[in-house]
């Protein structure tokens, strides 16, 4: 079926103009002496008609898209052609400075624009159009839509083409990553297919799963895509852990059961990053910095997901304290189940070790909240250790912690935790500033040669312990050059010899 959107392309022929002057002539000249018409097509149809202009341009024709890219850099002088897919796949990609070209050969089985866009994933990106129609403005350009997807478009429905998810069943997550990226609705016909098909996901590849799920956490709306999955068995599959809290019931601060504790606190650390400004009144310029980086705030949410995946396997019933629910060291437990899937999702270790981190930490901030309320005063030595610990990232620790109270709402919740959190924050921010980040920048009172050279010492793994703890005195106001550090060094190794 064709259809004629003239307001729609002229939105489209204004988009490319963006793009380097003479490359889509370019291509029609090499697509004429292939003999090939030239779809743009895909994602990037799907986004020019959405108003958005893309950095990548998917583009389709009839067979030899290997041949024509290289074609195009030998016409245009620059850029890098690369093949995607396996090896029997005809697609492959031109990459020139900020922009990508994608071009695709027709899917096995069709020998017409139409019948290659039947076999897409989703029916938003079955859509194609003549390059030169949409150039020749003496032309009305005609979309190409075989199943009705402008319409889904225009109704912000995610709806799968036929047999889409038994041709890959990565498609399954794709449409919860759309979802979440597009503000979209998945169609009840498509869930209902995910969810008896939710099992094939095991057939994906690891590295294609996590680039999937990354990809909807960069959206502001990934814990809704989260609560959806889970609802399809497909979250099951990806991450078992996060549903063995399913029903593990929690002690009377809070109201939900841990799988949906950690699902909710996703939700609620999605809110802060929007606005952290409502959060932490008090000090909001470094945490409105901090949000703006996507790769932290999407392994932040990572942790907000499996910050407790360690209750289920901790809990217990103290007979002592009238069977109160406790879930000793749980945070550490958590961090390492959280090691063991990252593992299985072929993570680099700097990110595993990053969110691993954050949820081993994550109970630290309430731990200071506590000695706050009972003591009235948390010690300068506890706070400095909190902030060595977490390094440039009391930020990211402190918006896990507000998040995590705030998905607590049980009845023995304590009163105004959440501005004792964000005040703490605050107050340990100024003191990074002016103590903590100087002293990381600036020269060091002692280093390695100095135990070696003046001290004596023989290289070994005490080494960074000495340092580190040099590092404490000072800030402490303990010591205040290099010779009371190093007169400092002398008392603690007699001290520790004796």
């Amino acid at each position: 079926m064709k259809r004629d959107n003239p307001c729609q392309f002229e939105q489209v022929r204004r988009a490319l103009s963006h793009y380097p002057i003479g490359i889509f002539e370019s291509m029609l000249e090499i697509a004429g002496r292939l003999k090939t018409k030239l779809y743009l097509s895909g994602g990037a149809l799907r986004d020019l008609l959405l108003g958005v202009t893309p950095n990548d341009l998917d583009f389709t024709i009839s067979r030899g898209a290997v041949r024509f890219l290289e074609e195009i850099k030998n016409l245009q002088g620059a850029g890098t052609v690369v093949r995607l897919g396996e090896r029997h796949d005809d697609t492959c990609r031109l990459v020139m400075q900020e922009w990508t070209i994608d071009v695709t050969g027709f899917r096995t089985g069709a020998s017409t624009i139409e019948e290659d866009l039947t076999k897409r994933d989703f029916t938003i990106n079955a859509l194609g159009a003549e390059v030169n129609d949409i150039l020749d403005q003496t032309t009305l350009p005609r979309l190409i839509d075989p199943l009705d997807g402008f319409e889904d478009l225009q109704r912000g429905i995610i709806r799968s083409c036929p047999g889409a998810f038994s041709d890959d069943p990565l498609r399954m997550l794709r449409a919860f990553r759309f979802a979440a990226l597009l503000d979209f609705r998945i169609d009840p016909s498509a869930i209902a297919e995910i969810t008896a098909l939710s099992h094939l996901l095991s057939k994906s590849a690891a590295e294609r799963i996590r680039y999937e799920f990354d990809q909807m956490l960069m959206s502001p709306r990934a814990s809704a895509a989260v609560y959806s999955m889970a609802g399809t068995g497909l979250l099951q599959q990806i991450a078992p852990e996060l549903l063995e809290g399913d029903g593990v019931s929690q002690p009377p601060f809070h109201h939900l059961d841990v799988m949906q504790h950690n699902m909710f606190t996703l939700e609620c650390l999605e809110r802060i990053i929007a606005e952290p400004r409502i959060f932490f009144p008090s000090c909001p310029e470094a945490l409105t910095a901090y949000v703006e980086d996507a790769d932290k705030m999407k392994l932040l949410k990572w942790a907000a997901l499996f910050h407790d995946a360690g209750k289920p396997a901790t809990k217990k019933i103290s007979k002592e304290r009238d069977d109160r629910i406790t879930f000793h060291a749980h945070e550490d437990a958590g961090s390492m189940m959280f090691g063991d899937f990252a593992s299985r999702l072929r993570w680099s270790t700097r990110h595993k070790q990053w969110v691993s981190k954050l949820i081993a930490m994550h109970m630290h901030p309430f731990h200071l909240c506590n000695v706050l309320r009972s003591e009235g005063g948390i010690s300068r030595r506890a706070k400095l250790k909190i902030c060595r610990r977490a390094g440039e990232d009391v930020a990211g620790l402190f918006l896990l912690a507000l998040a995590d109270s705030l998905a607590g709402n049980g009845p023995e919740k304590p009163e105004g935790i959440e501005k004792m959190v964000a005040e703490l924050y605050c107050e340990l921010e100024a003191m990074s500033e002016e103590l903590l980040r100087p002293l990381i920048n600036g020269p060091k009172l002692l280093t390695g040669h100095d135990l070696i050279d003046t001290l004596g010492l023989e290289p070994g793994p005490q080494f960074k312990e000495i340092l580190e703890a040099v590092e404490m005195a000072f800030l402490e106001g303990n010591i205040a050059n290099r010779k009371e550090a190093l007169a400092w060094v002398r008392r603690y190794l007699s001290v520790d010899n004796k």
